[in-house]
Parts: structure tokens; sequence; C-alpha cells
């Protein structure tokens, strides 16, 4: 067997023993989130130096006050006569960036965040500790009406379909979500299935588990080469339109979606040829998805214009997609830098915050790779802070 968590390899085996070959999204979703043995559910499970790889505010502070702050215009647009407004992140990691959204909100505009719950939706018992370790030691959620865990689900069913006010973000949370891998063979499409020979997972191509599959690549357009293969998220999709129960009808806010991906015409094309999943250890990327099984991260890139399609069907107005480094300096991500160099302490601190502060925005890396894209119901998303594009030229 490749290895990995021994109890979930345990029962990755009776579940493929007693009911045959899982589709590959079946073998994802256990490996990243079975409650007991699934990567994310794993003790000691998060990012940064001792975990398997960075997020934006694993890097500096600065990503989630620059995130405040659109979180700020959304939720003072949201706001009615004074009333309630909700925070939501969804997949919130280590809880260093709700740390820094609550610490961001709470300096600049504390009677706004006074009003303000923040709610983490965490699935993991062992991320949860460390969020409320985190939150505890930073000490800014009392600036807030209040902060919460709360599962997805009983978001929705709280909502009940009334007039939610508020913002909701995913940092790096929809390419974490189970995909289909899917292949075109002798002109069909097949689906990647997982098995156990000789105690070793096998991959089969086997008929499509769902005509979600095929429906979802003809309405976006989409024809596989021969041999190439390709993601689908479903559960992504299917989150977004979740989004629309959330807000109701009569609802007003926004939506902050970061993470790495593509329009579809870029994400499907042929140059990608064996798709994009890839899984992370120790800050190594690997393309052996199979290997240490519930001890490595496992990720696909996003397909953005699925997602925004979704969104405008559950009632969103969207902006146009823009990459991280546009939205951070839209924020205010320059006069950070311009007041950081102009400011006094010691030099090697200097360099390290302006080293961390430009790796948000690095071209190639973080600053590209990354994309933004803003959601509002009730308001006009281009309209947004984080929309604009800061390099045009003024007339």
């Amino acid at each position: 067997m490749n290895g990995g968590n021994p109890a979930l390899l345990a029962w990755l085996e009776e579940r493929i023993g007693s009911r045959g070959p899982i589709p590959f999204s079946d073998f994802m979703e256990a490996a990243l989130y079975h409650p007991a043995h699934g990567y994310y559910c794993r003790p000691g499970a998060g990012t940064g130096p001792a975990g398997d790889f960075y997020t934006s505010p694993d890097l500096h502070p600065a990503f989630g006050t620059l995130v405040s702050r659109q979180i700020a215009q959304i939720l003072e647009k949201a706001a009615q006569d004074d009333g309630p407004v909700r925070v939501i992140e969804a997949g919130p990691g280590s809880g260093r960036l709700a740390r820094d959204i609550m610490a961001g909100l709470g300096s600049e505009l504390p009677d706004l965040a006074r009003r303000a719950t923040y709610t983490l939706v965490e699935v993991s018992p062992s991320m949860r500790q460390a969020q409320e370790r985190i939150l505890g030691d930073a000490g800014a959620a009392h600036r807030w009406a209040g902060v919460e865990w709360a599962s997805w689900s009983s978001l929705i069913e709280r909502a009940g379909g009334g007039r939610f006010a508020g913002c909701v973000v995913a940092n790096e949370f929809v390419d974490a979500l189970p995909v289909h891998v899917v292949e075109q063979s002798a002109g069909e499409l097949r689906e990647i299935y997982v098995t156990l020979e000789a105690g070793s997972f096998r991959e089969l191509l086997l008929e499509p588990s769902t005509g979600r599959l095929a429906r979802h690549l003809s309405e976006l357009g989409v024809s596989l080469k021969e041999g190439q293969r390709a993601e689908v998220c479903l559960k992504g999709l299917d989150w977004v339109s979740s989004l629309g129960r959330l807000f109701g009808e009569e609802g007003r806010g926004g939506v902050i979606l970061i993470d790495y991906g593509h329009p579809a015409k870029e994400l499907y094309d042929s140059t990608r040829h064996r798709g994009t999943l890839l899984s992370y250890h120790r800050h190594r990327v690997t393309e052996n998805l199979y290997a240490r099984v519930g001890e490595q991260d496992m990720t696909a890139h996003v397909d953005f214009t699925s997602v925004e399609r979704r969104a405008r069907e559950a009632g969103f107005d969207a902006a146009p997609l823009t990459t991280q480094m546009r939205f951070l300096v839209s924020l205010g991500l320059a006069r950070m830098l311009a007041d950081l160099s102009q400011s006094g302490g010691p030099a090697l601190v200097k360099a390290r915050d302006q080293m961390a502060l430009h790796g948000l925005t690095a071209p190639g890396g973080m600053g590209e790779v990354f994309k933004v894209l803003l959601l509002a119901k009730g308001m006009k998303a281009s309209n947004l802070i984080g929309a604009a594009d800061p390099f045009r030229s003024a007339r």
C-alpha cells in the first residue's frame, strides 16, 4: 500500500472491499475530510512554516487588514438602520485571517465591528481549537458583537430565506473541495475510479458516476482531447448555489472568493493534458495523490467561469475576475509599502515586512496565481473597492 494514516487506509480498504471501486471524488473527500482521520481533521493540522504550505495570511497580517477594508465597505452598504451584520469565513484554516480581519475592522471602524458577528465555518475539531487559541491570544474579538463557530448547513437552516446582511469570505476554500476527475478515452467521457490491487491504489476508467459531469462540460462548450484529464468540482458549485439560500431573496451584502484558478477556457485547454490536481507535503509539491493518504494536502484549480455562472443563477452580481495583486493594491497595499519605507524601526524587521508584502503581490507567484471574484447582492459588484483597476490612468 502507498502509505499514509493506517486507520484511514484501513477504512478505505474496507469501503472499497464492500462497495467496489469508488469515484476519485469519494477518495479525495475521505483523504481530506474523514472526520477522524482526514488530512484537515488530524491533530496538528496547520499552515505556515510548520505546515505543508503557506497561505496569504501566513505571510503578513496586512493581507487580512486589506481584506477587512473590502468587508467594511460591504457591511456599510448591507447594514439596515444600524442593525446587526455578519461576517462568515468558510474554511478559516489557521485562524490568522479571522484574527487580522477582526483587528483591522475593529481598529478602523469600531462602531461597525461592535454590530458585527464573526462566524467561522470549520469541520475540524483540531483546527477549531487552533483558531480559538489564536483569536484568544490576539484579543481582537472583544471589539466585535460576537464570535462563533457553526456548520455551513446550520447557517443555511438558520437563515431560512431571511434578510441576511453581511459578507462571506472564502480564502483558498473551493480549491480543496473534492473533485470528480474525468478523462476522454476512446471517444467517450470516462470518470476516474479508485480501487485496491495487491495492497496498492489503482485507477480505473469507468462510466461517469453522474450525468452532471458530461452536462457541465457541454454547457461550457468544453471538448476534451483524447487522453486528456480534467477536474469538475460539483461540490464547489453546489456550495456557490447555497449562497443564494443563505442570503435569501432580499439579503444584502457580498462574497469575497480568493483562490487559484482560471476561466474555463484556460483551465480546460488541452495544454493542461493531465489536469491540475496536486498534493503538498512539507512545502513540496507532488503529483502522487496516493502517497501519504490523509497526511498530505490535495487541491485542484478553480473553474471561475462556472463559479461566476452559478453565482449569477443564485441572484448575485459579479465583478470581473481580478488578480490578488490588483485586488490588494486597490485596497491600499501600495500605500502600506510607502508608509513602511518611511517608517523607523529595526532595518531587519522593515526588510522582512517589505519582502512579505511584495510576496503577496509577486508576479508569477501569489499576486497572479491567486484570483479574486467579488460577488454582491443588493449592490453593484463592480462598485466595490477591490474591483477597481488600480493601474488605470485617470482621465
